[in-house]
């Protein structure tokens, strides 16, 4: 008996202090202290027409810290409205999380997780690993102020917090993503 406890020690299998601890998966979603910021690398762009201001809605950062004003959001950014709860927005998620990737530092990506709980959402964001910022509504406020009846819903907002265009539709894919916001924010990515 000793000599196999020996051996289970000697490959490895024994109660060691010194093993590194697995870590934790990544917590979902960062902080939102940026959102009233444009990205640092956002050159004005020339839009037709003047857009709409983004509605006067305060909500909490779902990553906890001050509330955030989402008038104050400033681009180019893509603001997604989603649930846990809504098959086309789990579908759409991961492209947003690549773009938000790809996008880093010239477009803002900002969730917003409607009528849904917390649990619900931060476990579907831990999931498909979803790190940019959300906001939680789950009285579906901004919902109901910009008038859109059905999820999921992406703003593309300007550099003056003026939404360009509004996609109510079905769910975005990388190149519906990247075509939306070359065209309404004027920014392309490789």
């Amino acid at each position: 008996m000793a000599a196999l406890a020996l051996v289970l020690l000697a490959a490895g299998c024994g109660g060691s202090d010194d093993a590194p601890p697995t870590p934790d998966p990544p917590a979902p979603f960062a902080g939102c202290a940026a959102l009233g910021a444009p990205p640092p690398s956002a050159a004005p762009v020339e839009l037709a027409g003047p857009g709409r201001p983004l509605p006067e809605v305060v909500l909490p950062c779902f990553a906890g810290g001050p509330d955030v004003s989402v008038s104050a959001i400033r681009g180019p950014a893509v603001v997604n409205l989603w649930g846990s709860w809504c098959g086309p927005c789990r579908e759409e998620l991961p492209a947003f999380q690549r773009f938000a990737d790809r996008a880093a530092g010239k477009v803002t990506v900002v969730g917003v997780d409607i009528r849904d709980s917390r649990s619900a959402a931060s476990s579907l964001g831990a999931d498909l690993g979803v790190t940019y910022p959300n906001l939680f509504d789950p009285s579906e406020e901004l919902r109901a102020k910009l008038g859109v009846s059905a999820l999921p819903a992406t703003l593309f907002v300007d550099r003056d917090g003026r939404v360009r265009h509004l996609y109510n539709s079905t769910a975005l894919d990388d190149a519906t993503l990247a075509t939306l916001a070359a065209k309404h924010l004027g920014v392309t990515l490789p």
